[in-house]
């Protein structure tokens, strides 16, 4: 399978998977139980996901992703807080939002998928960074294209984990966090 063809099956399957955990309620089903409701054979989840784990990767590559394009495409004059709450209510509400909320509380209590989500996290904010730092006019590579970054990444986490642990409106959380990053009391204190 080519490299496009290949990513957009994994992202499928994945997405078909997520599904399974969310009728369920729960990711603790063997990857037998997993494949059947997702319509994969056992093999083939397999040959895409060396580990249960890594089955929720492709959806959160596509919020990575879909984040980075929105980020990227937006036009230079928009403020760039309207710029990543747009971004933030691409890859992670509208469409999708029952997804998070249905989700994310189901990955954050199983340790394995909660490692491959921070790693993950991880990634996006890394491949974040230098398109930040082209809106912005700053050095890719500079140490503060990489807290802008993150910074943002840092701001999804919290507003997932306060999502699941108060109930709050994740994308006012995201926002709030980006406030907390940038008004300087850190340093102040």
């Amino acid at each position: 399978m080519a490299g496009k063809a290949l990513e957009a099956t994994r992202l499928r399957v994945s997405e078909a998977c997520c599904a399974v955990y969310i009728a369920h309620k729960t990711t603790d089903l063997t990857v037998a139980e997993i494949a059947r409701e997702a319509e994969v054979a056992e093999r083939s989840f397999y040959r895409y996901f060396p580990i249960k784990a890594e089955s929720v990767g492709p959806v959160f590559d596509w919020t990575t992703r879909t984040f980075n394009e929105a980020v990227a495409a937006a036009p230079r004059d928009v403020p760039l807080q309207s710029v990543l709450r747009d971004g933030y209510r691409a890859m992670l509400g509208g469409d999708v939002a029952d997804r998070t909320r249905n989700l994310f509380p189901l990955v954050f209590a199983d340790a394995e998928m909660w490692s491959v989500f921070l790693r993950k996290v991880h990634d996006g904010e890394r491949s974040l960074a230098p398109i930040l730092a082209s809106r912005l006019g700053i050095v890719t590579d500079s140490v503060f294209a990489r807290t802008v970054a993150a910074a943002v990444a840092s701001a999804t986490r919290i507003s997932l984990e306060e999502m699941i642990t108060t109930g709050e409106d994740p994308e006012q959380i995201f926002l709030e966090s980006l406030e907390a990053f940038s008004t300087g009391d850190l340093i102040e204190r």
